[in-house]
């Protein structure tokens, strides 16, 4: 049965502005290590695989994101992926950070293509990554 992918990131000093909450773009830096954890411990595809053995990149073609909450150094936030769509040479997901009460920090719509990083043109998903990503797909009711 599928499931989210889950891991939890602290908010730290580097994440900050001055009025000590997450500066807007430093959420679309968590959100790709994040994506780039998910590959690596959920899928067992480590980045430098797949990009650097396998000359497959995953650029970001789309990011649709609400902030709902500030987010404050030092907390812990726990990050969800869901895989919603799995396409010929994409994918979509959608993350969610909470805080420490629960409490919704973001909600992000990504959609994630497969490119030949040579001809630095959209390739195929491999059959080993769409295989491994059905465990975390979960498609919109």
């Amino acid at each position: 049965m599928a499931a989210p992918f889950v891991s939890e990131v602290e908010v730290r000093f580097r994440h900050c502005d001055p009025a000590g909450i997450v500066f807007y773009p430093r959420y679309f830096e968590m959100i790709n290590d994040f994506v780039e954890e998910w590959f690596d411990k959920g899928m067992g595809l480590p980045f430098h695989a797949l990009h650097v053995e396998r000359h497959i990149g995953t650029p970001m073609a789309s990011v649709q994101c609400d902030f709902t909450a500030p987010s404050r150094w030092h907390e812990r936030l726990r990050q969800v992926l869901e895989v919603r769509r799995i396409g010929g040479a994409s994918f979509r997901a959608d993350v969610r950070f909470e805080g420490p009460d629960g409490q919704p920090r973001l909600r992000a719509r990504l959609t994630i293509v497969t490119v030949d990083l040579r001809a630095m043109k959209s390739t195929p998903l491999p059959a080993d990554l769409r295989e491994r990503m059905q465990a975390y797909l979960i498609p919109e009711a």
